[in-house]
Order: C-alpha cells, then sequence, then structure tokens
C-alpha cells in the first residue's frame, strides 16, 4: 500500500487509499487533514492545535501535542 508523508512528522506514516483521509500518525498522533496542510497557522479541522505548532510540538515532545506523548511510538524502518 502506498503511504502519504504525515504533514506533522513528516514520517510514510497515512495510507494513501482515497481522497477522504482521516488516518491518525502513530508516530505523532496528528490525524491528517489537506485543509490544515493549506493553512498551517489555524486551528481547523479534527486537530486541537495548528499543524504548524505540532510540528513545533513533535520536535519539542515527540508527540503533535503534549497530551500524546505516551501513546505514540517511534517510526518503523519502512516509513522514514
Amino acid at each position: 500500500m502506498k503511504r502519504k508523508k504525515c504533514p506533522c512528522c513528516g514520517y510514510l506514516t497515512i495510507n494513501n487509499i482515497d481522497e477522504v483521509i482521516v488516518d491518525i500518525c502513530e508516530v505523532c498522533y496528528w490525524q491528517y487533514d489537506k485543509v490544515s496542510e493549506e493553512k498551517p497557522d489555524e486551528i481547523i479541522g479534527p486537530n486541537r492545535v495548528s499543524l504548524n505548532t505540532a510540528r513545533k510540538n513533535y520536535k519539542l515532545f515527540g508527540a503533535s501535542e503534549e497530551c500524546f506523548k505516551n501513546i505514540v511510538r517511534l517510526p518503523y524502518k519502512d516509513e522514514m
């Protein structure tokens, strides 16, 4: 199965099976949302922070939000 890069952590964790994607990345816990990629500074869609904030959080905590840091996992080799 072909996968897309997660817009938050950058790993290949998003299943690319059709145009409507609702995957949650297991590496950073970002819920894929096409609109947030187009407006990365806005809090819109299913996530509680903007995409740019989630990216900063991933660098700081290893998760899109600090509250998710205990449920995420490291990327698998084939996701890098």
